[in-house]
Order: structure tokens, then sequence, then C-alpha cells
């Protein structure tokens, strides 16, 4: 679904409109705005910050999964994090608009369906 989607999924679940949210956030309705239609990309900050106001989770807006299974998760964040290229490839992948991000997912899933 991507983060736009479930930004404006748990928006609309709250009863909220752009403008509240970006009253609340403290910035301006047109960078909101850029946020669920995914030409921009909020900080982590922001997203720990939309994820209290929308009262879901940074895992449910960002559709990492963690929360479904914390032990095993937790091992794979750490090993990630170690692991500097999959970091910095995770941050790449993540600063694109997401129709590029979509693609490369394709691309990955396709690589690895051949071994």
């Amino acid at each position: 679904m991507g983060f736009s989607n479930q930004l404006k999924k748990a928006r609309l679940n709250m009863h909220y409109t752009q403008q509240q949210v970006a009253d609340l956030m403290g910035i301006t309705k047109s960078t909101y705005c850029g946020y669920e239609t995914g030409k921009r990309k909020p900080d982590v900050a922001k997203i720990k910050k939309l994820a209290r106001i929308l009262n879901t989770s940074g895992d449910v807006l960002l559709e990492t999964g963690l929360g479904d299974n914390l032990e095993q998760n937790g091992e794979f964040v750490a090993y990630m994090l170690m692991d500097k290229y999959l970091t910095e490839y995770a941050k790449k992948i993540y600063s694109l608009p997401e129709e590029q991000r979509q693609r490369v997912y394709g691309y990955i899933d396709s690589l690895l369906e051949l071994e």
C-alpha cells in the first residue's frame, strides 16, 4: 500500500482533514499533502509525530511488519543496522518517490526468485 496510502488511511480513520493534521503537526497543508501524495518524505521525527496524532505506529505507516513478531524482527533489525550496505540501500530506496520505490521492490523480488 505504501506510506502515502497508509498515512491517508490513518487520517481518514481519525476523521481528520488534511488541514487539521497539518495544524497539529505545525506544518503547512501543502507540506502535509506532499506526504499523502508521495511528493515529500517526512523525516523520522515527523513520522513519529504523525503516528501519535493519528493514533497508530510508525511501523503501520511505513508497513514494516515489525510489530508482527518482535523477537524475530528485532534480530533482523539488528542485522540490518550492522550491515552498512543494507542500511545505505534502505535509505536510498526510502528517499525515492513511491512509484520508483515500487519498481525497485519489483527488481529485488525478481532477483530473489532466481536463486
